[in-house]
């Protein structure tokens, strides 16, 4: 009997092991056990360890600071997501002495967004479910986290540094993680209460290595001209950023000061560096060695670093694109061989995104325009923030803008009872309540710029009722507001076509419903019959016409997820049927920065765009093989270079870019971060190139609303001669048609300039 009970016992213990193994976290935790944040605060007793992101800092119970500056090294709140801020969601986690230089947010504020792995006595802290006493802390790379012996001194501060030695060749600092004292400097700009920059006047000589570095100090009360000594912990601090700075931002060499020593005042700041003259940047490679040699000369992004924090000056320069949050895009000065815009922009080309690009920062009331400049020398210090290299510019001494004629840009050719005209259009989520002021910008852009095309491919129309969370998608009174507004101004009286998306299902801002639609006017086209589709309806190619009209081209393929589905519709022009494809393909978020940490860039976002292309052309290749001579346009917000692998496989042996038939200077639709580049286009079927003339309108993407822009994008737009694809120019060997003359002389199919289109016996 005592032999059966001892078996018993051992036999319930075995399984109350076992139990305790696959249910962890009933009663006390286990330090053996990766915990949740969730986990540790709904189990808050005995030892654990717990995982999660270092989100802010405790002051109080249920009083949190998540931004920089903290007060003090003595606890960090954890969450299971970064940037979380819902108090109940937060564990506050003390951090013992042995862990602060590491871990302690007043001395490493860039650690927020981390991951880390801390063990310790869970209980209340600041009266909530928390960590303290920590035994072990640790980043989730494994880094950081050894624990001093107790009583075991720090290591001495490293004398006798110049600001160089600190910064040395590279885009981290050799002394990172050391404490450093007596380093001086002059006090160059002041960033608020608790930041500022300061320069050695003393070079080394050295190009590579910076003689500036950014400080950070608390109520430090110093002023530009102070000249001091800095004693404190050097670190690469990412600065100001979007939420993923800390995994695609490059960090800012810094001290963060634990003593400033000011030793006079009023002391002449050291004279700038002149880009152009004293130093030449590169003007064709950000990086082409993945960070493997620091090359100023030659590498944009190390060229900036090594001038970081440092007073630079630019003579003169040009604006390139728009004032756009307080920042303005110029260059020192052209370079031969580059390719600029008639009003001053620079175009961004396959071999290059022009490193000579610079961000000044003034503020954002400040009105300026591609074409612009500044009349004398501008001066500022180089820091980083939100993926970019910047130019906290002297707002003192900032010279007069000198304004540039505004060039008023018109189609260049005029509408023709016999050719229909065709515009692309991104009007910058618009609905019925925009602004009066800019749907009468739009419409007055439609009227007389654009010389009111037969059809026009809208991107970015919302609800009625814009970002209100209403729940209806439909556009009717959006539409109908900018139609109204036409005709206020004279123009024709526009009917349109669009299929609703479900709601919040097509990206976009929440509650918007952006989508792609049609304005056509009646008097010149005829949208075909035939069945409207809905939002769910795959259209598709039968005996010569679209089953659905307008149609949504596989619209629950999964490809498509929170993007706009391409909608075709089926129009009649004196007789001949065109399809016009509209598309807004998915944006280019989340793709790596090009001034950013991963060299080359990634671009995740490509994938995406090159699966829709492929579906669009298959589309398209099957309308071609059951009609050879089937006239098919395509057109839209294609977020793409004209260059780029999605309008390549979009293309492929089915379709010709008209945008690739324009001068190099006048390829662009958009302005980003200064670069003047192509994201929408209109595409015509191979048969239809030579009867096709294109145009981008140039109103919009290289002003400020000040200057009259409707939009953040341009128009583009083109005009076909439609004749069931009989070639209006002679080929190579001079076989063709007899030629047609009209306007200037010239044979059908010759450009925008009145060029011949380029055949031997064209003229």
């Amino acid at each position: 009997m005592g032999n059966l009970k001892r078996k018993t016992f051992s036999w319930l213990t075995a399984v109350i092991l076992l139990v305790s193994y696959v249910i962890p976290f009933s009663g006390q935790a286990s330090a053996e056990t990766v915990m949740t944040v969730q986990q540790a605060i709904e189990n808050n007793s005995g030892t654990g360890t717990v995982e999660g992101y270092i989100v802010g800092h405790a002051r109080g119970t249920n009083s949190y600071d998540y931004e920089a500056p903290f007060g003090d090294d003595y606890n960090f709140l954890l969450a299971d997501t970064a940037g979380e801020t819902d108090p109940a969601k937060l564990l506050p986690v003390q951090i013992k002495s042995t862990y602060r230089s590491e871990f302690g947010l007043k001395t490493n504020p860039d650690i927020v967004g981390k991951k880390v792995r801390v063990t310790g006595s869970l209980e209340a802290y600041f009266t909530v479910p928390g960590l303290k006493s920590p035994t072990s802390m640790q980043f989730a790379d494994g880094s950081g986290g050894e624990p001093g012996e107790p009583g075991e001194p720090e290591p001495p501060a490293v004398i006798g540094l110049k600001i160089h030695d600190i910064q040395g060749e590279g885009h981290a600092s050799p002394y990172k993680d050391q404490q450093v004292a007596q380093v001086a400097g002059i006090v160059t700009k002041v960033e608020g209460n608790n930041a500022f920059f300061m320069q050695d006047p003393e070079e080394d000589g050295n190009p590579n290595t910076s003689e500036a570095i950014y400080v950070y100090k608390r109520a430090h009360g110093l002023t530009e001209g102070d000249q001091v000594e800095v004693d404190g912990l050097v670190k690469e601090w990412v600065l100001d950023g979007y939420s993923e700075k800390l995994q695609t931002d490059l960090a800012m060499t810094e001290i963060n000061a634990t003593e400033v020593t000011k030793l006079a005042s009023g002391v002449e700041l050291p004279e700038p560096v002149v880009i152009g003259q004293d130093r030449m940047a590169p003007t064709q490679v950000i990086d082409n060695d993945q960070f493997g040699v620091f090359d100023p000369a030659e590498d944009g992004i190390d060229f900036y670093e090594s001038l970081e924090g440092m007073r630079i000056g630019v003579e003169s320069p040009q604006v390139i694109g728009p004032q756009k949050y307080g920042e303005v895009p110029v260059i020192a000065n052209k370079v031969e061989g580059k390719v600029y815009s008639p009003q001053g922009g620079i175009l961004l080309t396959e071999e290059s995104s022009n490193p000579e690009r610079m961000f000044l920062v003034i503020d954002r009331d400040y009105v300026a325009k591609a074409g612009d400049y500044f009349n004398g020398l501008v001066t500022g210090v180089v820091s980083y923030g939100y993926s970019n290299f910047k130019i906290l510019v002297d707002q003192e001494t900032l010279p007069d803008l000198i304004e540039s004629d505004l060039i008023e840009d018109i189609v260049a050719f005029e509408q023709k009872e016999n050719k229909l005209t065709i515009a692309s259009y991104n009007i910058e989520n618009f609905s019925a309540e925009t602004s009066a002021a800019k749907t009468a910008r739009i419409a007055d852009s439609i009227i007389n710029n654009l010389k009111t095309p037969d059809i026009i491919g809208l991107v970015e129309v919302q609800d009625n009722d814009g970002q209100t969370a209403s729940g209806s998608a439909d556009a009717s009174h959006s539409y109908q507001t900018l139609i109204d507004e036409i005709v206020a101004q004279g123009g024709p009286v526009y009917s349109w076509t669009d299929i609703a998306p479900e709601y919040n299902q097509d990206g976009g801002a929440p509650g918007g419903n952006i989508r792609v639609g049609y304005l056509f006017n009646p008097e010149r086209v005829q949208l075909k019959e035939a069945p409207k589709g809905t939002a769910t309806d795959a259209v598709d190619y039968e005996n010569g016409d679209l089953t659905l009209n307008p149609g949504r081209i596989d619209p629950q393929n999964p490809i498509f997820e929170d993007t706009r589905k391409p909608l075709a519709a089926e129009f009649v022009f004196k007789g001949q049927e065109v399809i016009v494809i509209a598309n807004h393909f998915n944006s280019k978020g989340g793709d790596d920065p090009l001034f950013g940490v991963t060299q080359p860039p990634v671009l995740d976002s490509e994938v995406q765009r090159i699966e829709i292309a492929k579906l669009l052309n298959e589309f398209i290749a099957g309308i071609h093989a059951e009609d050879s001579k089937a006239n098919v346009v395509v057109l839209g917000d294609l977020n793409d270079f004209e260059f780029s692998k999605p309008i390549e496989v979009l293309e492929n042996g089915q379709l010709i870019n008209m945008v690739e038939t324009l001068p190099e200077g006048e390829r662009f639709t958009y302005n980003y971060q200064g670069n003047s580049q192509v994201l929408d286009h209109i595409l015509v079927s191979n048969h239809l190139a030579d009867q096709t003339e294109a145009d981008i309108i140039n109103i919009n993407s290289l002003y400020m609303e000040e200057h009259g822009r409707a939009s953040d994008h341009d128009p583009v737009m083109v005009q076909i001669h439609l004749n069931n694809g009989q070639r209006q120019c002679p080929d190579s060997n001079g076989n063709g048609p007899e030629k047609q003359h009209e306007d200037n002389g010239k044979h059908l199919g010759h450009d925008k300039k009145g060029k011949a289109c380029g055949y031997d016996k064209a003229s």
